[in-house]
């Protein structure tokens, strides 16, 4: 019974949420974006899957953060299982728009809508012969069909929370979207915990390969000479996929401690005209966009604005400080792991139930959680003043990235031990 009043609650819900997209997206441009990139999707895929015939490796991600996760993977798959088309579903815009053209995988689509004649479409069209889900993002009718089919099905990067749905005792139909999965790799101890608390059992710990992800991405980093030369030799803080908030948090504090040697770099999370005009509007430090910058313009700047999207990783190789955005509302913080691969002074807010990483971060002071502005005032004085402590806190979230490598290659030994007969 529980299990049914679940699954008509879900299907109410999604078709509600589908619903409602569709209504608000010719006033909102992510809505908009999202139900315009599903028009013809099917035709669309179609089409660019004709003509070839090789079984596919399917990963599904819900946006760019997961994108990044699942890249170590394919990398790797890609040079195990040579005779496939590697391709990727996202559901966010914000993800499909930034890698649409990522040459990381044969292709790149949108995610149509949840539903039992889209799941058994797609399927047909994509052939998968291994499939995988990043972190999260469970479409049950997606999974579902994938279990008809006797497709093997992995979530990697899983990571739980005790207060989440599928640990209710009445939460059956949940639970249930997780039992499709094949085999779950988790990042932490406490998820595979709570996974057998709920008698799922084909679970193994290997890590987050973000991890990986960002470390390989240390190896290779370009220069970016603008930035280079704003810095100068002042200290630079980078707002790192920030919201309006971190903005407002960073001009109260210069409004009250300025610093002739900060120099400051904004890196919003969107980069929509509206947004940006704003965060000029709040900043009223002498700010310049990245697009209308130069040598000579930014000499006289103390903020630089990125106006566009794919910059960011590049630009913590300059960091000293990196505030990350997101960090105060729940399940909101954004990826942390760039920034400690360059030894940056990591500040973010506190809403980390989520984020495990961002947890041991703090724990190992690897990074400062605050939850307020003073607290952000003291810690950004603190970190501005004293290099000894700044220098510690980026050596150790520097070390936390050295210390948890290698869950790309747990994945990949476990899959390519299991399915030798797929080459």
């Amino acid at each position: 019974m529980l299990n049914c009043i679940g699954y008509f609650l879900y299907v109410i819900s999604i078709n509600s949420f589908f619903l409602l997209l569709q209504i608000i997206a010719p006033f909102n441009k992510r809505a908009k974006q999202f139900v315009n990139g599903r028009r013809n999707i099917f035709s669309h895929i179609s089409q660019a899957l004709k003509g070839d015939t090789r079984k596919s490796i399917w990963f599904h991600v819900a946006s760019l953060g997961e994108f990044e996760q699942a890249r170590p993977v394919i990398e790797k798959l890609k040079i195990e299982f040579t005779s496939h088309k590697y391709i990727v579903t996202i559901f966010s815009p914000s993800g499909y728009e930034i890698r649409k053209n990522d040459s990381v995988a044969d292709f790149i689509f949108y995610l149509p809508n949840d539903s039992n004649k889209n799941a058994k479409k797609l399927i047909a069209l994509l052939n998968p012969e291994l499939a995988f889900w990043v972190k999260y993002d469970f479409w049950f009718f997606y999974l579902n069909e994938l279990k008809k089919q006797n497709i093997p099905t992995f979530l990697i990067d899983a990571s739980f929370h005790s207060k989440q749905v599928y640990f209710k005792k009445y939460a059956v139909f949940y639970k249930n979207i997780l039992s499709n999965f094949n085999y779950i790799f988790t990042q932490n101890k406490s998820s595979k915990t709570l996974l057998e608390s709920i008698d799922i059992l084909n679970v193994q710990t290997t890590g987050d390969t973000r991890f990986d992800r960002v470390y390989n991405a240390l190896q290779v980093t370009e220069n970016v000479d603008l930035i280079n030369q704003f810095k100068g030799e002042n200290l630079l803080l980078v707002l790192g996929s920030s919201y309006e908030l971190e903005v407002q948090l960073l001009a109260n504090y210069l409004a009250k401690y300025k610093s002739q040697k900060l120099k400051i770099i904004i890196a919003p999370h969107f980069v929509f005209e509206d947004q940006l005009v704003a965060i000029e509007s709040i900043l009223t430090e002498k700010i310049i966009r990245f697009s209308k910058a130069n040598a000579t313009l930014i000499a006289n700047c103390d903020s630089l604005l990125i106006d566009n999207i794919g910059m960011l990783s590049k630009i913590y190789k300059y960091a000293d400080i990196s505030f990350i955005g997101g960090g105060f509302k729940p399940k909101g913080l954004h990826n942390i792991l760039e920034a400690a691969t360059f030894g940056n002074a990591i500040i973010f807010g506190n809403e980390l139930d989520y984020f495990p990483e961002a947890i041991e971060f703090v724990k190992n002071e690897a990074a400062i959680s605050v939850k307020n502005q003073s607290e952000f005032d003291l810690n950004m004085n603190i970190l501005i003043a004293n290099k000894d402590i700044r220098k510690k806190f980026g050596n150790n979230a520097q070390q936390q990235i050295l210390e948890n490598n290698g869950a790309t290659e747990k994945i990949i030994d476990f899959i390519s031990k299991a399915y030798l007969h797929l080459n």
